[in-house]
């Protein structure tokens, strides 16, 4: 079993339980197996983890995810006045048939239930600029965790929070690409073009501008595109301009032809054809479904 941990887009974590501790001695974390998640965050000191043969210390305002089913184990060596957060919780991750990695495509405006089935990575080890108010998240969570009032809904509201701890980790943790400098790059070029193609999302397509843009050979820019992303420049430029469309219908009291002009397609047939191969439904269909 990996010791890197997934959510998914459609499915919370279900939190088990939570705490807070302090060692005034040397401390050795539990040799144990368990069969839930373990989420440690140190808010003094270091702590010292092993797993499977990896050992971690993990300093102030750190955070290591472990992973169920694998063996952790430590040695006395957790020194004392060493403060740490730590949440137990499960994830269904063995039957993620069908999930995928986060796309870097922009998702269209309207989305379908598809959208929601992909993996999303935890960042396993290390800092996160999230961290600086980490401790402050944890303690609400922890105080309405142990609230003595009755509430039906007590842990599905911790496991809402501490999904929206994870995926604001996920979002600020350095992600160095696995790949090395060459894949960086990749990314990075990747990234860059997504910015181009953004703010050119009202106009038509023009292979030559993003080219002197990037200052790079557009079929060399293409090839690494489709190879980065699954899509290509094109295909996401029109999915740009289609999410202009949207907006403009929901936004404004624009017809279909006007829309159609103010995204640079001259030809409204043209626009409702394009429209509906990318949504599924002509644009005059779309706005049926819009509160305005």
């Amino acid at each position: 079993m990996e010791p890197n941990l997934y959510l998914t887009a459609d499915r919370f974590p279900l939190l088990r339980d939570m705490g807070h501790n302090r060692t005034e001695d040397w401390y050795t974390h539990p040799d144990r197996i368990v069969d839930y998640e373990v989420f440690l965050f140190v808010s003094e000191g270091c702590m010292q983890v092993i797993e499977e043969g990896t050992e971690y210390f993990v300093g102030e305002r750190e955070h290591l995810f472990l992973r169920s089913g694998l063996h952790h184990w430590g040695k006395r060596v957790t020194a004392p006045g060493t403060s740490w957060w730590w949440i137990h919780f499960h994830v269904r991750c063995d039957d993620n048939v069908g999930y995928q990695a986060p796309s870097l495509v922009p998702e269209l405006e309207y989305v379908t239930p598809q959208h929601y089935q992909v993996q999303i990575p935890l960042p396993k080890f290390g800092k996160a600029s999230l961290h600086a108010e980490t401790e402050t998240r944890l303690s609400a969570m922890y105080e309405s965790y142990i609230q003595p009032k009755p509430n039906p809904y007590r842990m599905t509201e911790a496991s809402l929070e501490a999904y929206r701890l994870f995926i604001g980790l996920q979002q600020h943790s350095p992600s160095p690409s696995r790949e090395g400098t060459h894949a960086g790059k990749a990314e990075a070029h990747v990234a860059r073009i997504m910015d181009y193609l953004a703010r050119h999302a009202s106009e038509e397509f023009d292979a030559g501008s993003l080219a002197v843009y990037m200052g790079l050979n557009y079929s060399h820019l293409s090839s690494l595109f489709a190879r980065r992303t699954g899509q290509t420049i094109i295909e996401v430029h029109t999915r740009l301009r289609m999410n202009r469309a949207i907006q403009l219908m929901r936004t404004t009291s624009l017809n279909i032809a006007e829309i159609s002009e103010r995204l640079g397609y001259h030809n409204p047939f043209y626009f409702t054809r394009v429209f509906k191969k990318v949504l599924g439904e002509p644009p005059s269909a779309y706005m049926k479904h819009i509160y305005r």
